[in-house]
């Protein structure tokens, strides 16, 4: 149950989501109507709320890393939901974990991470910039679920030495910053061995510097993504607009008809095929072609620890 104080999400439509902090007396007022919080508070996550008009609706919602991802003010530039995920899977982001973040920007994938080291992982999260460590600081402060799992510091990482820290301190480290190579000296020291280091780039250029970086600091098994998001939504064609002639859809869409039969049997009929295509058809949503390169690389086990080459000569 929503109570006073709860920070929820309003999801208006897929354009206009937003967080927002409950309070008895509070009132919303958007573009599809005037809201009382009065009136959310009590209900239960997932319920329709009216206008005081009684004429359009919102939904409330319980936050989640992708919703978090478009309430978040775009005050930077951000890192999108397939960049976000696949992040948090190579840096192992699991319950207890202990990862390093430096660019923390609109703090879209600080939420993440530390949603997946829960209950008592620690995200540590730097950010240079004075205004934007305050204003996330201060979101943050309504995320009662995770907020003691982040450490929040302002300052610039090529001028931290990090003595505060442990040796081999992290499991993982994650950079979005314009300059990463200059610091891995230092990243090195407190990344534990097999440690997983993740750098995030706008340029390829960027990326050679990293790479020369990283081979210098003796890094092991480095690889570099590019992710690129493609996704499509499925449209019913109004009635009066219906078609008949097949050459207005392209047979490939076929691949379509697996997902909407709950029991994936093939479709045969050439009748069944038309009549889908005159009901429906595929469009492509607008994406995000290129938002940068993702370089993944480890640290390599100390030489203390590293087997001895065993030599057999004479052993036969």
């Amino acid at each position: 149950m929503i109570k006073e104080g709860n920070c929820v999400v309003i999801y208006s439509d897929e354009e206009n989501i937003d967080l927002l902090k409950l309070t008895n007396d509070g009132i919303i007022n958007n573009k599809k109507g005037r809201f009382l919080h009065k009136d959310i508070i009590g209900k239960e996550y997932g319920s329709k709320i009216y206008d005081t008009l009684n004429k359009n609706y919102i939904y409330v919602l319980k936050r989640s890393p992708e919703l978090i991802v478009n309430c978040l003010k775009k005050k930077t530039q951000t890192l999108y939901e397939h960049d976000i995920s696949f992040i948090c899977l190579v840096c192992n982001a699991l319950p207890n974990k202990k990862i390093l973040e430096a660019g923390t920007g609109t703090g879209c994938l600080t939420y993440a991470l530390a949603n997946s080291v829960l209950p008592n992982g620690m995200i540590h999260t730097f950010e240079y910039n004075e205004e934007r460590y305050k204003q996330v600081q201060q979101e943050f402060d309504d995320f009662e679920n995770i907020r003691k799992n982040i450490t929040f510091h302002h300052q610039d990482i090529l001028n931290y030495n990090f003595d505060d820290f442990p040796l081999e301190y992290f499991d993982s480290i994650f950079l979005d910053m314009p300059n990463p190579w200059l610091c891995v000296d230092n990243m090195k020291k407190v990344l534990k061995e097999r440690g997983v280091f993740v750098i995030f780039l706008p340029c390829i250029e960027q990326v050679y510097k990293i790479l020369e970086a990283l081979e210098k600091n003796s890094f092991s098994d480095i690889e570099t993504y590019e992710l690129i998001n493609k996704s499509w939504k499925i449209i019913m064609n109004k009635k009066e607009k219906k078609k008949k002639n097949d050459d207005d859809y392209h047979i490939d869409n076929a691949v379509s008809i697996n997902s909407v039969n709950n029991d994936d049997k093939k479709v045969d009929n050439i009748d069944t095929l038309n009549n889908f295509y005159t009901n429906y058809r595929l469009c492509q949503k607008e994406n995000k072609t290129h938002t940068g390169y993702l370089t993944i690389a480890k640290r390599c086990l100390n030489d203390e620890h590293e087997q001895p080459e065993i030599k057999f000569e004479n052993a036969f």
